[in-house]
């Protein structure tokens, strides 16, 4: 029984986390689609909304790796629960 419930707790992180790294890349590259279309019918971004935009970028980015890096992590260990479960 413990070791369907660390099964079941490493697929639940695994599915949360992976679905949440898609939903912020998707987000992200929607903003940045926007902000991209404004820039170029203004044709210009003021030095604020820049770094705005490149630090959202940044943040965007690398929270997306970290989410992805723990769906990877906890689908590892799934499969060497399930393996060693045999």
């Amino acid at each position: 029984m413990v070791k369907d419930g660390g099964r079941n707790r490493y697929l639940t992180i695994f599915l949360l986390a992976a679905s949440g790294a898609a939903i912020v890349s998707y987000v992200f590259h929607s903003v940045y689609q926007n902000l991209s279309a404004s820039e170029e019918a203004v044709g210009y971004v003021d030095p604020a909304t820049q770094i705005g935009i490149d630090l959202g970028y940044i943040v965007m980015a690398g929270g997306a790796l970290v989410l992805a890096s723990i769906a990877i992590w906890c689908a590892v260990a799934y499969v060497r629960l399930v393996l060693r479960g045999r």
